[in-house]
């Protein structure tokens, strides 16, 4: 919030920055770190001394490159291409995963206890109170639920990892027949300021951006709700949030029919919240990590929240482990 009111002025972050950045993040923009979530905009600012004059930079070099070349929309309009997904859902990941492991060596399902180090191997006790062996073990979970598993192992290690902030995130899915959404739905959504007190914090409309998620002559949106700035929201029952977001998609959308089915999908404590100096608290948890020969923790809690942030992160680990394995 600093940083953008500093160059671009208050309004600037009530009705730019502060909505893209709850609609990414859930955040609250007055505790976000900018280095921890766009540290390109630091960087533009340490070399050009200016945001604008580095975007304009920018868009000058891009057009020198593209010069010559034939392009479609290089300036504006929805970049379709660059959003993608699986036709069956995130789902798709594990199963393909599952599908090329040995039959057997996978568990699904099942849950884990406590994660505890004996005699140079690693030992993972499951609910059943059976123990897994292992050379190494990544833990990927949420954050607070690495600090339970590991507090046995290492008790500092898991305060640091405790004390990372999560918010909880609602997605509502709502499906109208085309000719009752009266907005041309031309682009991928919206996104909403926190200074218009509405329920929404985005809604994304999801037969648009994605292929095949409505039959011909409909229109499916995900409307996204809660976060770190509406709390209360989250504790809602089904019908009170989607009268609530109904009436929100009217005002904007202009929408009055009734959609013709509903969905509510509720993930508690699921958005892991990137506070000032977010990075040097994982500074802090990796060189505890570091400790414990075989050991790494992965996901969204440490640097990076999208899936191919994810991915990456275990590709890391997974690299990291086996150099000091050997």
């Amino acid at each position: 919030a600093s940083f953008v009111t500093r160059r671009l002025g208050r309004e600037a972050l009530e009705r730019i920055a502060q909505p893209l950045v709850g609609g990414i993040y859930t955040a609250d923009p007055q505790t976000l770190s900018l280095r921890a979530t766009m540290p390109r905009f630091l960087e533009m600012e340490t070399k050009h001394r200016s945001i604008i004059k580095a975007m304009w930079s920018e868009r000058r070099a891009m057009a020198k490159r593209s010069r010559g070349k034939v392009s479609g929309k290089a300036d504006g309009g929805a970049r379709y291409s660059q959003m993608v997904s699986f036709d069956r859902g995130m789902q798709t990941i594990v199963d393909a995963i599952m599908d090329r492991m040995p039959e057997g060596l996978v568990e699904t399902g099942q849950t884990v206890l406590k994660v505890r180090r004996q005699e140079n191997a690693w030992q993972v006790e499951m609910a059943d109170h059976s123990i897994h062996t292992a050379d190494s073990v990544m833990v990927a979970v949420p954050a607070y639920r690495a600090a339970e598993l590991l507090s046995e192992l290492d008790t500092e290690l898991a305060t640091h990892l405790s004390d990372i902030p999560y918010a909880s995130s609602l997605v509502v899915n709502l499906a109208y027949r085309r000719e009752d959404v009266p907005h041309p739905l031309d682009g991928f959504g919206f996104v909403v300021p926190a200074i218009e007190k509405r329920s929404l914090i985005a809604c994304s409309f999801s037969s648009i951006k994605f292929a095949d998620r409505a039959p011909e002559g409909h229109a499916l949106l995900r409307a996204f709700v809660g976060g770190a700035t509406q709390k209360h929201l989250v504790d809602l029952d089904d019908n009170e949030l989607l009268k609530i977001v109904q009436t929100d998609l009217e005002d904007i959308l202009a929408i009055r029919a009734k959609p013709l089915f509903t969905s509510i999908s509720r993930h508690p404590a699921s958005m892991p919240q990137y506070p000032v100096n977010h990075l040097a608290d994982v500074a802090r948890i990796q060189e505890f990590v570091a400790k414990h020969t075989g050991l790494a923790v992965i996901g969204n809690a440490y640097s990076g929240i999208g899936m191919p942030d994810c991915v990456h992160s275990g590709e890391a680990a997974v690299e990291q482990i086996l150099d000091r394995l050997k």
